[in-house]
């Protein structure tokens, strides 16, 4: 079963709601979308949506390491998946190094470099943090700014399986029309790199395995 576990959706009626997007997600195959908001003190419950597994994921965007940290030990026993929004050095080492969360986000975000080192990637292996090959990153940037991106993308996916770390790979899908299969999202991990194995793993056994543990976490066994 395909995951896309970073799709962005509102949970009023209209447009981009978590039914249309459960709706497009059935057309491209997904077997299970992670709805992905931004912690804002609350975290809201999802509707069911049938033929379809909705996992709820908290994206974190902060300052500081330390008040990563805090916001991090807020919703950890909430939510399905923690997500930290990557990008800046120090966020993106802290959110490595912390066992607690799940998939640090787009590490390149903004950067001319990767975002990550050596450092970060083996603490990301020992805590268990996967790394983020988001789709919306190349699908929604200008060409000069797509070739850093690439090239970033790369160099993390090296980095990872040099020591071990996860990776997983998403649309990042702001829209239905952003949203992409699974075989699709593979499909761009192993042009970046990898074996067909393992990017196909990227959208399949990688996220499958995470929600499964958090989940038996949560019912506390």
């Amino acid at each position: 079963m395909f995951h896309d576990l970073h799709v962005h959706t509102s949970l009023s009626i209209g447009e981009n709601t978590v039914e249309e997007m459960a709706e497009f997600a059935r057309r491209v195959g997904l077997g299970a979308i992670g709805i992905a908001r931004y912690y804002n003190g609350k975290i809201e419950q999802l509707p069911k949506a049938e033929g379809i597994d909705l996992v709820s994921c908290i994206i974190i965007k902060s300052d500081s390491a330390a008040e990563l940290d805090k916001e991090i030990r807020k919703v950890r026993n909430k939510a399905e998946i923690i997500m930290v929004h990557g990008g800046d050095y120090d966020i993106n080492r802290a959110a490595c190094e912390n066992s607690m969360v799940d998939i640090l986000c787009h590490p390149e975000l903004g950067r001319k470099d990767s975002g990550l080192d050596h450092v970060c990637i083996k603490a990301a292996s020992e805590n268990k943090v996967a790394i983020e090959i988001n789709f919306r990153e190349i699908l929604e940037s200008y060409k000069r700014r797509r070739i850093y991106i690439l090239s970033a993308m790369k160099k993390n996916i090296k980095l990872a399986k040099n020591y071990g770390a996860s990776i997983v790979t998403t649309s990042g899908a702001v829209t239905k029309w952003g949203m992409r299969s699974g075989r699709e999202l593979a499909s761009f991990a192993y042009l970046l790199g990898l074996e067909l194995g393992e990017s196909i793993t990227t959208t399949s056994t990688v996220p499958e395995e995470m929600i499964r543990i958090n989940r038996e976490k949560l019912a506390g066994n």
